[in-house]
């Protein structure tokens, strides 16, 4: 046998385009976080250096910028942008396990490590900025380290030994600590923060060798922070020990596909749950919590919508910040995908979709500052009652590498309801039907009925 080695390109380039839309305003208003008819838009450009020094070594620069834009708004008025984002990740990968000689030879002992699929160790590091306009800023600040590795071509495992992430929230408008006054629940997420702790993630997807057309996929994820600086003595270090957040947080999340020849039927569950450990910590720090809602999750609520628990969605026009953020997340869904057209032969074709997602997120503790009853806590009994239910339809533009998707998700069952367990069909008409979903102007009615029982979104690739 002769084998012959091509040399690879030393550098890579890659770039990449996301947007995502999001209709359900309630306000035309300058200081109301979600309003209008939200479009986001980002790049992501990377470069990577493939052989630094010789030795295989990975080096990645990665630039991610973004902006929702608010259509509801004029392009010269004030609120016309809603966020942007800004930030830099740079990662360094050796192509092999960076341990320390005792544990090294342990392992070679054993042969664990040269039986390996692969292997690689990681530092990375990273900074952003977002501005939520007429909100607040947040400067972000990440440092990690560790190992990724697979057994086996189709299982991956990934430790951060060590993961530190600092979120620094400054330039808070009065609109906004007033709305943190009026809800505990999002007085003790939104707050500077220091994260300092590890991570462990694993993936497995399995292909089954009688039907190649299933697909399963699991992954899982574990993360603590806390732990190791609590055991040290920080006492002089009184700022770190004021930002510092303890917590542990984990989630798994499992794919299933059937695919056919001109359908695919396709299946998803999810759970998270984070618990706050610290003596002063209600709820996890924003930046760490679960949110529903947009293209990719509970689809008839706009991204970070639903929830947490029953509590009331804020009222029609109202100024007040409608970000909803949980410590638990439960999910499940369901989507039956249909080819239509081959538009362009082996190019482009048109899919049609049905799908159907249930779920909510909750905080884990408590966020009443008196103990009373508090509709964002997770409590068992009133689950069902909790949980959100909506049903859609959608079409897909299939251009065999990216998905072009808009879905028309409707609400029919609302946690913030308390007569008949929250179900509630949309009240719609086949003679109201444009006007209900996409009329423009001042028809309040329209606008109202959007913004509680429907949600637009376009996005791209499949949700799950």
């Amino acid at each position: 046998m002769i084998v012959q080695l091509v040399p690879g390109k030393k550098y890579g380039f890659e770039g990449k385009l996301e947007a995502s839309y999001s209709t359900n305003s309630n306000s035309n208003n300058v200081n109301v976080a979600n309003a209008g008819n939200l479009l986001g838009l980002s790049g992501n450009i990377s470069l990577q250096s493939r052989n630094a020094g010789r030795q295989g070594i990975k080096v990645t620069h990665a630039l991610r910028t973004g902006v929702e834009l608010n259509l509801n708004a004029r392009p010269n008025a004030e609120n016309f942008i809603n966020s942007s984002d800004v930030g830099y990740n740079l990662t360094f990968a050796f192509p092999k396990l960076l341990l320390p000689k005792n544990l090294r030879d342990y392992f070679n002992k054993n042969k664990k490590i040269d039986n390996l699929y692969s292997k690689q160790s990681f530092i990375s590091f990273s900074a952003s900025n977002t501005n939520r306009i007429g909100l607040f800023r947040l400067n972000s600040f990440g440092l990690a380290g560790g190992y990724e590795w697979s057994p086996r071509p189709n299982k991956t495992w990934s430790l951060k030994l060590v993961n530190i992430e600092y979120s620094n929230l400054y330039n808070r408008s009065l609109a906004f600590d007033s709305t943190l006054n009026e809800n505990p629940f999002l007085r003790y997420s939104f707050n500077t923060a220091l994260v300092f702790g590890s991570t462990l993630g694993y993936t497995w997807i399995n292909i089954n060798p009688k039907h190649p057309n299933r697909v399963f996929s699991l992954k899982a994820n574990i993360e603590e922070s806390g732990w190791f600086l609590s055991i040290l003595p920080l006492k002089d270090f009184s700022s770190i020990n004021k930002d510092l957040r303890s917590f542990i947080k984990g989630d798994v999340e499992a794919i299933y596909t059937i695919k056919k020849s001109k359908s695919e039927i396709a299946y998803r569950g999810f759970l998270g749950i984070g618990v706050p450990i610290g003596s002063g910590d209600t709820t996890l720090p924003f930046f760490k919590q679960y949110f529903g809602g947009g293209p990719n999750s509970m689809r008839a609520w706009p991204i970070r919508g639903i929830g947490p628990g029953s509590k009331p969605l804020p009222t029609y026009n109202s100024r007040r910040l409608s970000d909803r953020t949980g410590d638990i997340r439960l999910e499940l869904n369901a989507e039956y995908r249909k080819d239509i057209w081959q538009m362009i032969p082996n190019t482009l074709t048109l899919k049609w979709a049905l799908f159907a997602d249930i779920g909510n997120v909750w905080n884990f503790k408590n966020t009443q500052p008196d103990g009373s009853y508090d509709s964002t806590q997770f409590q068992f009994k009133n689950l069902y009652h909790d949980l959100g239910m909506n049903v859609g339809t959608g079409f897909r533009l299939d251009f065999n590498y990216v998905v072009l998707r808009f879905d028309f998700g409707f609400r029919v069952k609302r946690p913030e309801l308390s007569e008949n367990g929250g179900w509630k069909l949309p009240s719609i008409g086949f003679d109201d039907l444009w006007g209900k979903l996409f009329k423009k102007g001042n028809n309040e009615e329209y606008r109202k009925w959007r913004y509680e029982n429907f949600n637009f979104t376009i996005g791209l690739n499949y949700p799950f």
